[in-house]
């Protein structure tokens, strides 16, 4: 059995960020509370793209102190979480100091609306107002669409160290150009 390659890095600075859209009508925008756990958990199962979630799992998450509530955002539909998108900070491993969006997730049943874009421009602004001057993020080279709405935003890829990346990079740049 081979081994998955690693996960691709990309990075941004913080500085000129794009407008956070509004969110389209009937899904309201609000930071990510301590309590939401088992909400974020039940999206994260139906999102069913970054594992599987169980109240240990995502309990752990939320304990360690790593997500910044504040700067983490979830939109919810009829009171239920349909995305979301988190600023984990990395203060103390190799990552330091720069935080990181990640947990980025959207209900399927909720996609095509423009909310994973709209989660992920408002962790920026809030990281922004953090004082963070660059943020990164990981994703796999499967999630074309998600890549895409990342270098929208801005982001760009960062190789970190994976001789594996130039390569990688190319060709989904590559396919994401060639569906547009």
């Amino acid at each position: 059995m081979v081994d998955p390659p690693p996960q691709l890095h990309m990075l941004r600075a913080l500085n000129r960020l794009p407008e956070v859209p509004s969110p389209p009508d009937g899904y309201a925008v609000r930071a990510l509370h301590g309590d939401d756990c088992e909400r974020w958990m039940s999206l994260m199962n139906a999102n069913g793209e970054l594992g599987a979630w169980t109240a240990e799992r995502a309990e752990r998450s939320f304990a360690r102190g790593r997500i910044a509530l504040e700067a983490s955002v979830l939109v919810l539909w009829e009171e239920r979480v349909v995305a979301t998108a988190q600023l984990t900070l990395h203060a103390d491993d190799d990552y330091a100091p720069i935080p990181e969006l990640g947990w980025v997730a959207v209900d399927p049943a909720h996609r095509g609306r423009g909310l994973g874009g709209l989660v992920c421009a408002e962790v920026l602004a809030r990281a922004r107002a953090f004082v963070y001057r660059t943020i990164f993020l990981r994703t796999d080279d499967h999630r074309l669409p998600a890549i895409a709405i990342y270098l929208r935003l801005g982001f760009a890829p960062w190789h970190r160290d994976d001789p594996s990346a130039a390569h990688r990079w190319h060709a989904i740049l590559r396919q994401i150009e060639a569906r547009q």
